[in-house]
């Protein structure tokens, strides 16, 4: 009996030591990822509730700071203020939480903050999207990882699936590592008239794109697991140096 215990009791301490570690849940089907307390990162496939612009200078007069410096004319020394001014638009969303991928949300809502240089961002065009979050520490609010966000998909059993973006510093066996399926992503395309050949395989890898004339189209989809551990490792990777 005291044995079964001590089993028992092991295997308990394994699963939460298991909780706490850079795991990625393998199941086609994720509905929670892996976590890692030490990665500022939320992902997770979000259904759009609203996404609101605001002005991000608005409060700025409360950030004034001054300094001095030296007039070259005169010598005399001069009290400057500076103010610290977003040029970016910024907007307030609130996202619906439909499957954890990485790191676990509080609720089944969650509400960020995105600031976009050149207008209303790329995700607020679908209507579900994967996103990815960091929380400020300080004030506790999150914020979205600017311009980084995938299509979602999902198949008659359910499964959530999508295709990888290169930013070609992928080496070649990471590519190929990467386990694909057929997929139907007719209705996404990318044109390519404007990179040379060399740049075209850089990011559009023939394993996972077809050309067709000037545009590059998705053809091999990853499900979500995938898509997770390919993005620790490369997009996000500076977020923890330790990932193996």
């Amino acid at each position: 009996m005291k044995t079964k215990l001590k089993l028992l009791s092991c295997l308990f301490i394994l699963i939460l030591f298991s909780c706490e570690s850079a795991y990625i849940n393998t199941s086609k089907n994720i509905m929670y990822g892996g976590a890692n307390k030490s990665i500022n990162l939320y992902a997770f496939v979000g259904e759009k509730i609203s996404v609101t612009e605001f002005d991000p200078n608005e409060k700025n007069e409360k950030g004034e700071k001054f300094g001095y410096e030296i007039d070259e004319e005169t010598g005399d020394s001069l009290k400057v203020t500076t103010k610290h001014y977003i040029m970016d638009r910024a907007f307030k969303c609130k996202y619906r939480v439909l499957r954890k991928m990485f790191n676990y949300l509080e609720a089944d809502t969650v509400e960020f903050v995105a600031y976009d240089h050149y207008g209303t961002p790329g995700f607020a065009e679908s209507d579900s999207v994967i996103l990815y979050l960091s929380k400020n520490k300080e004030k506790g609010y999150y914020f979205h990882q600017k311009y980084q966000y995938d299509k979602v998909y999902q198949n008659k059993k359910g499964h959530y699936y999508s295709y990888p973006k290169f930013n070609g510093n992928e080496s070649l066996q990471t590519i190929q590592n990467m386990t694909a399926f057929d997929a139907n992503f007719s209705n996404e395309k990318f044109d390519i008239s404007h990179l040379d050949d060399a740049n075209v395989k850089m990011y559009y890898n023939s394993k996972f794109y077809k050309i067709e004339g000037n545009y590059a189209i998705p053809v091999k989809g990853i499900y979500l697991n995938q898509l997770i551990n390919y993005r620790l490792h490369t997009t996000f990777k500076n977020l923890n140096l330790n990932i193996q």
